[in-house]
């Protein structure tokens, strides 16, 4: 966000928030400015690709939802023959999740993929566990530092531990995945660098070794604010992108993967994509299976498919409600919106999802992986004309 437009959204020009949280603000938009000018890459909002009507959060970010944290750990080993482009990604619904549940729901839009932990979520509607994302044969070393993790960080014996969930795609057009060189050590390293505010996005972490519509993909986020009454919520979508064919590829309508010239890469087997949604909504188990649902529709736009083989699995949960763990408590006392206002949350979903994948490609740079396999970053330069072509063609048409 431009530090313009940060004033803008406040009283008169003056900031209704602390100067600590304004100079935070300004601080994170220069890391962001130097982080994209050190990688010569850009979120799709900063190359003019504007999708949607309704307006982002503050980052356009999953962790524009108040107490979600995302964090990364990067494995980048070797060149040619047995590299190595990998890692993990972690999403922290709340501080302590295993002692503040939250209600979940997932949709498996095509189960050619691993999630693990869905059967507890589908049984209880409650999510137990931080959200791990990584290659699909690093999920049996993520899912032991996970529980350890999760042992560890268990303040009071209730006698189960939570099931960790742990999400993949499979990342070995790039990344000799069969020497599994992902550590417990990396995955503590991800979870111990979650943060709020900016999100990294690319190649990083899980997104390491991604590739998306042909291009490199990887992680990417955007988020939505919803206006009801007197108040406004806030959905957030993050994704590890590793999905489609070029040739399928639109971005806000247009068809741009048609148009792209160029940049050849060797189609491999089908992908898969995980995406995940958050809300500070509250919202139920069933009304957050809507929302995954949606998610899905949000993955229409940008032309996937979701091809034979690809694994397209969608988690949402809400923030809003506490679940204490346990049953300590006979009766909990929780808030819902009217399932009759729950429409805007379907577009909020739809428009943030798209952009998230957008993100995921305009973000991610040129990835050089095993034996030499190349997946180039997404043309900013031929997006931004294709784009500006169909506009005015789209003007004429209307005139």
């Amino acid at each position: 966000m431009k530090r313009r437009n940060f004033i803008k959204r406040t009283l008169g020009g003056a900031s209704l928030l602390s100067w600590k949280a304004l100079s935070s603000g300004i601080q994170d938009e220069s890391r962001m400015e130097d982080f994209h000018s050190s990688n010569q890459r850009k979120r799709a909002r900063e190359i003019g690709i504007r999708i949607g009507d309704l307006k982002t959060g503050f980052y356009n970010a999953i962790t524009d939802v108040e107490g979600v944290k995302v964090g990364h750990a990067t494995i980048v080993k070797g060149e040619g023959k047995g590299a190595v482009r990998t890692g993990v990604t972690v999403v922290l619904p709340n501080k302590n999740i295993q002692e503040e549940n939250l209600y979940a729901s997932y949709f498996n839009l095509n189960g050619w993929g691993e999630m693990t932990g869905i059967a507890p979520i589908e049984q209880t509607g409650r999510l137990e566990s931080p959200i791990f994302l990584t290659g699909t044969l690093n999920v049996g070393i993520v899912y032991d530092a996970a529980v350890e993790y999760l042992t560890k960080n268990n303040n009071k014996d209730h006698g189960t531990i939570a099931a960790p969930i742990i999400a993949e795609c499979d990342d070995s057009s790039l990344s000799d995945s069969r020497k599994r060189m992902i550590t417990g050590k990396d995955v503590f390293k991800a979870i111990e660098s979650a943060r709020g505010g900016l999100v990294e996005e690319g190649a990083v972490g899980g997104g390491t070794g991604m590739v998306t519509f042909d291009f490199k993909g990887g992680i990417g986020t955007s988020s939505r604010i919803i206006p009801m009454k007197d108040r406004e919520f806030t959905l957030g979508i993050l994704v590890m992108a590793n999905t489609s064919i070029r040739s399928q590829l639109r971005i806000d309508g247009f068809p741009v993967g048609k148009k792209i010239k160029g940049y050849e890469y060797e189609e491999g087997k089908s992908k898969s994509i995980i995406l995940i949604a958050a809300t500070n909504a509250p919202l139920l188990p069933f009304q957050l299976k809507k929302i995954a649902k949606r998610v899905a529709l949000g993955l229409a736009q940008t032309g996937a498919t979701s091809n034979t083989g690809s694994g397209d699995i969608i988690l949402a949960f809400s923030t809003a409600n506490k679940l204490p763990r346990g049953h300590s408590h006979e009766f909990l006392r929780i808030q819902s919106i009217n399932d009759f206002w729950i429409t805007p949350f379907y577009l909020a979903t739809v428009e943030a999802t798209q952009e998230a994948v957008i993100n995921a490609l305009t973000t991610s740079h040129t990835v050089v992986g095993r034996d030499g396999n190349t997946a180039y970053g997404l043309p900013l330069d031929q997006v931004q004309k294709i784009i500006k072509k169909y506009e005015i063609l789209k003007e004429k048409h209307l005139e």
